[in-house]
């Protein structure tokens, strides 16, 4: 079987983007729902998922609830994985540097996910974008391991999923159709 990280890395983001193309992720609730009837179905026989739990993070005085988006439980060890994930499909040319605040809030949380379940293995931040090759580079950049605390070395995996162009900035073969669909779909929804 593979390592959860591998099951992340290549499995889900190929999933996720497939539930993208198929028109089954038009926003983070979707996606949220999507990660988990993957990572249920799939990966965790004998462990709990759970969708946005309020669990307590901090360790003493100053104790905050918190809602990482999916966490997975072992029945005897408690939290052992939390997992955010963020959707910026329905931005047009969104600012790069407001885009990865946002994910360096979610990695916050993640770290006192950390700090509170010192048992926990790993926590990951999976990010759908919508953009143009020059600007996919520039938030791979601001997520690169020259940007990480020590703290997530061999703990933290950021995975950003590019609807626009695949990791090596060539144009989906899929994207145009996809964005027609999508543009169709996008008058029966209201603002966010």
């Amino acid at each position: 079987m593979k390592s959860f990280r591998e099951f992340i890395k290549s499995d889900l983001t190929t999933k996720l983007l497939g539930d993208v193309r198929d028109l089954r992720i038009f926003n983070e609730a979707d996606m949220q729902y999507r990660a988990a009837v993957h990572l249920d179905k799939e990966y965790f026989p004998d462990l709990y998922l759970t969708n946005q739990p309020t669990i307590p993070l901090g360790k003493t005085r100053g104790t905050i609830a918190a809602k990482p988006d999916i966490v997975i439980y072992h029945h005897k060890d408690g939290p052992k994985t939390a997992i955010e994930l963020k959707c910026f499909l329905k931005y047009e040319n969104p600012s790069v540097t407001q885009l990865a605040d946002s994910v360096w809030r979610d990695v916050d949380k993640l770290q006192k996910f950390k700090s509170r379940y010192s048992n926990s293995k790993n926590a990951f931040a999976v990010v759908l974008v919508n953009l143009e090759k020059e600007a996919y580079e520039e938030i791979q950049t601001a997520f690169s391991r020259t940007n990480r605390e020590d703290w997530m070395n061999h703990y933290l995996f950021i995975h950003v999923l590019n609807v626009f162009c695949d990791e090596n900035g060539r144009k989906r073969p899929w994207y145009n159709d996809w964005s027609e669909q999508m543009n169709e779909w996008k008058q029966y929804f209201a603002d966010e």
